[in-house]
């Protein structure tokens, strides 16, 4: 994994504080450091005075949200959030620029010949039948009560029949909810 502003910052954090990060870390730390331009002058003094450094740790306990401020204060003075905040303005600049260009897509898109918009399909001949039988069992008494259709399921399965046969041209009963349906499918079905 590449050392890269995340761990530099936590590396920072524990080495302010006067914690030991090891030699290989320490490397690492230096050299990003040296690499991004950072001056290390002041951790130097830290390390010195291990006394003054755990008075830092004893006032960030005590408090830690002005600690953290106050270290990220000095981060920010010091510039080490500078190429994070240039990245973050460039990917902002570069999506407000990619909206920008959206209306101007979409309007290609639509008149290019590719873009075809949907066509509704014609109802057969053959659902419209369904739809009317349904509809004439629903006000029947067949089925429930007139209006309501109790067990919808069996009923379409019905009627699904009937209107198969009548299209058929099949001998159909001509009473009950068979009938009504079979009359109101015959409307569609000529």
């Amino acid at each position: 994994m590449a050392y890269a502003s995340r761990e530099f910052m936590r590396d920072l954090a524990a080495y302010s504080a006067g914690a030991a990060i090891g030699a290989k870390n320490t490397k690492k730390f230096v050299s990003y450091a040296a690499k991004k331009g950072i001056q290390l002058g002041g951790l130097a003094v830290t390390r010195a005075a291990p006394p003054v450094a755990r008075g830092a740790v004893t006032l960030a306990r005590r408090n830690p949200a002005a600690a953290a401020g106050l270290a990220g204060y000095g981060l920010y003075q010091a510039g080490v959030f500078d190429p994070v905040e240039d990245a973050i303005s460039r990917e902002v600049e570069r999506r407000v620029a990619d909206i920008q260009e959206m209306p101007g897509q979409l309007e290609m898109a639509v008149t290019s010949p590719v873009f075809k918009p949907a066509v509704k399909r014609k109802v057969s001949k053959y659902s419209k039948a369904v739809k009317g039988a349904m509809a004439a069992v629903k006000k029947s008494k067949f089925g429930g009560k007139p209006g309501k259709i109790s067990n919808a399921k069996s009923v379409f399965a019905t009627v699904n029949k009937v209107a198969s046969a009548v299209n058929k041209g099949k001998k159909v009963a001509k009473t009950g909810i068979r009938g009504v349906a079979a009359r109101a499918a015959r409307r569609f079905l000529r």
